[in-house]
């Protein structure tokens, strides 16, 4: 439903520039190129498709591929146009004109994408009560720490900046499917980042990420 409606909004909203701006309407809309988009877009979203994910990470994936799809359709036909002999009074509307499936993908990208869902108190409470007693100064520290701090004090540990910011994500108490969809990644890119971050880390468990700070 609230896609629905995000749809009529994009629609409404290109309607008002139309008449503010005295274009014609028509020549935005052209059905071929439109369903070459929507075709395009399953199609880079079936390689990535696995059962069982949720409805956001899903979302998250088929805004990306709606960009990705708009994208590569609109390089082809510039190159068509630019490549054939188009006399001159007619190629800058032909140019104008290729240029239609990025309206198409980020109107699909705003239709699929959905707000980041946020993650509930309970999930900042660690599952595990620590062994030891912590230190008063890390205690201090831990709660003093603002996510610009602590951006850089993973980029210090040897993150990258896409890195730091999966591990400030994690910390939260974010899923997979959460983060992909926070990030506009797919989850697969998702699980290769959390395996570097692993690694230059040397944890094993997402809990001893944030210990690494201290």
């Amino acid at each position: 439903m609230k896609n629905v409606t995000r749809a009529a909004a994009v629609f409404l909203y290109i309607v008002m520039l139309s008449f503010l701006l005295h274009f014609e309407l028509t020549q935005l809309f052209d059905i071929r190129q439109l369903c070459l988009v929507l075709f395009g877009t399953f199609l880079l979203f079936l390689p990535g498709f696995r059962r069982g994910e949720d409805r956001q990470s899903y979302a998250g994936q088929l805004s990306s591929c709606a960009l990705f799809a708009s994208y590569i359709q609109t390089f082809i036909l510039l190159f068509s146009v630019l490549s054939a002999e188009t006399r001159q009074e007619h190629l800058l509307r032909e140019i104008a004109l290729s240029c239609r499936p990025v309206l198409y993908g980020i109107c699909l990208w705003g239709i699929f994408s959905i707000e980041r869902k946020e993650p509930s108190k309970d999930k900042e409470i660690p599952e595990k009560v620590p062994t030891q007693t912590p230190i008063p100064e890390q205690t201090e520290k831990r709660t003093c720490m603002t996510a610009t701090e602590t951006f850089e004090a993973y980029r210090k540990l040897g993150l990258t900046n896409r890195e730091a910011e999966l591990s400030i994500l994690i910390e939260q108490g974010f899923r997979n499917a959460e983060i992909a969809a926070e990030l506009n990644i797919s989850e697969t890119t998702v699980k290769k980042h959390i395996a570097n971050i692993f690694e230059k880390l040397e944890v094993s468990k997402r809990e001893q990420i944030k210990e690494k700070l201290f």
